[in-house]
């Protein structure tokens, strides 16, 4: 009998804790609407094809015996990211084909990691909402952060591009996935040395791709345990403060490998013009300065899509927690006003320890290296707008009136629509796409004909390459003619 009436208890309470219908459905539709522009940006990137840097890896590849020797060899020449011919090694399995489903491949698998990462984050704050609704959040800062940066294509198309400035936004969010899966759980000391060494090897291999993913990762590592120290006393674990330590100073390790490459040094010696800057505070300096300036320029260039990324999360929040019997009362209010002021110091001190590699050498960050800071401004931005929809729906009376829910109901109808806007002008992109991906084609087909029969040295025509990437030269000796003609087996080639 009280199994019956716990039985009875325990569906009562799931039916409390599940949102009406009309509000599943429009997360379905909001996370619907979201998908499109991704969607698009997947079709986008089969026109992706070799460019640039991506002949050089492949070369590197090719003519090695295995990936180690390939990836010192690059670290020793050219490269300084040791795990990032791992990857160019995965994609070059498909060859062009390879390169043509590699945006579609990672957008897919950003939106499934980042949806997980809400999913498991909510469930250590106890504060759920529906797998729409995740989806929704994932997709539309994925989305918003695509739309604010002027390096689109080399970040998502040029794979050379893509894996050092992009990919190792995935790795991240792997990461803080693992991290909360672990931290929800009590401590064990044979888990713990397990986690351990899982967490260092990711962390090693994360902190390869690139130097400036490498400096946020630091970042990032610092701030884990600048706040798990500072919170200690409320959660007591000290596994987790050892775990993030060795995971800051494997981070520091990487970073310095990546310092210390030959390929490094090499390539300072080409675009030097003054001496790197050694002094601490004069690089601190710098570092705060340009940080400021990336936060200042993207709040005034892109407005609007600042406060979709608060109303969105805000307006989830809200909707989840005010209509239903839960209204994240067990995370003490004074815990979110904190959380309010410390997120924008979060973002910036990680954006800023990502663009400490160009600090050093005197250089405000190319377009592509800044898009890891879109990427975590954005997110950031829905972390606030989140944390003020619960506070919101707190509000007693407030959030219980029909006029409020239907009011913010109102908001996320436009929000469902922004998405669907932006697709179109996103597509429009593919005019340009396509036609330099055909006369690539056209292209390809003239050089491997010309090779089967004997040719070895070739006069081709120059293409307009998309997104500024750099195109075969009118000298046989400028780097791409050189990786090129090593690509398809030439003495020579050139495009006047």
């Amino acid at each position: 009998m009280s199994l019956k009436n716990s039985s009875a208890a325990q569906g009562q309470r799931e039916a409390i804790q599940k949102n009406p219908g009309w509000v599943t459905v429009l997360f379905f539709l909001g996370a619907l609407s979201t998908c499109v522009p991704l969607a698009v940006y997947a079709y986008l990137g089969t026109f992706s094809r070799y460019l640039a840097d991506d002949y050089c890896a492949s070369t590197y590849l090719y003519s090695s015996q295995n990936i180690v020797e390939a990836t010192l060899r690059a670290y020793s020449l050219w490269g300084n990211s040791y795990s990032r011919l791992m990857f160019s090694q995965l994609i070059e399995l498909g060859g062009v084909n390879g390169i043509r489903a590699m945006a579609g491949v990672e957008l897919f698998l950003w939106a499934l990691l980042l949806t997980w990462m809400f999913a498991e984050a909510a469930k250590l704050l106890r504060v759920r909402i529906t797998t729409f609704g995740y989806v929704w959040l994932a997709c539309m800062t994925i989305a918003l952060s695509l739309y604010q940066t002027s390096a689109l294509y080399q970040i998502l198309f040029w794979r050379t591009g893509l894996i050092p400035y992009s990919l190792p936004l995935l790795w991240f969010i792997g990461l803080a996935i693992f991290f909360l899966r672990y931290l929800q759980k009590p401590y064990a000391k044979p888990r713990a040395v397990r986690a351990g060494i899982i967490f260092v090897v990711l962390v090693f291999f994360a902190g390869g791709l690139s130097e400036t993913t490498s400096g946020m990762l630091v970042g990032m590592m610092f701030v884990a345990v600048a706040l798990t120290w500072w919170t200690k006393p409320l959660h007591q674990r000290r596994d987790v403060l050892t775990l993030l330590t060795a995971g800051l100073i494997t981070a520091i390790i990487a970073i310095s490998i990546t310092a210390a490459s030959p390929g490094t040094s090499n390539r300072l010696d080409r675009i030097m013009r003054s001496s790197p800057i050694y002094n601490p505070i004069e690089l601190a300096g710098d570092v705060m300065l340009y940080t400021s300036q990336f936060l200042f320029e993207t709040i005034k260039s892109y407005p609007s899509l600042i406060l979709v990324a608060l109303m969105v999360s805000f307006c989830v929040m809200f909707l989840t927690l005010s209509t239903r019997d839960q209204n994240g009362s067990h995370i003490p209010t004074s815990y979110l006003r904190w959380a309010l002021l410390i997120v924008p110091v979060v973002v910036f001190i990680v954006i800023g320890f990502s663009y400490a590699p160009s600090a050093f050498v005197r250089t405000f960050p190319a377009a592509r290296a800044r898009y890891a800071s879109h990427f975590i401004l954005t997110l950031g931005l829905l972390i606030e707008g989140g944390i003020l929809g619960i506070i919101a729906a707190r509000m007693g009376v407030f959030a219980k009136q029909n006029w409020t829910r239907a009011a913010v109901a109102l908001l996320l109808v436009g929000l469902i629509i922004h998405p669907l806007r932006s697709g179109p002008r996103v597509y429009l992109l593919h005019y340009e796409y396509e036609k330099f991906a055909t006369q690539w084609d056209v292209r390809d087909a003239q050089i491997r004909e010309a090779v089967a029969n004997g040719e070895t040295d070739l006069v081709v025509v120059q293409l307009d390459a998309p997104g500024g990437v750099g195109e075969y030269k009118d000298n046989p000796k400028d780097w791409i003619n050189r990786c090129v003609a090593r690509f398809y087996g030439l003495n020579s080639i050139v495009a006047p």
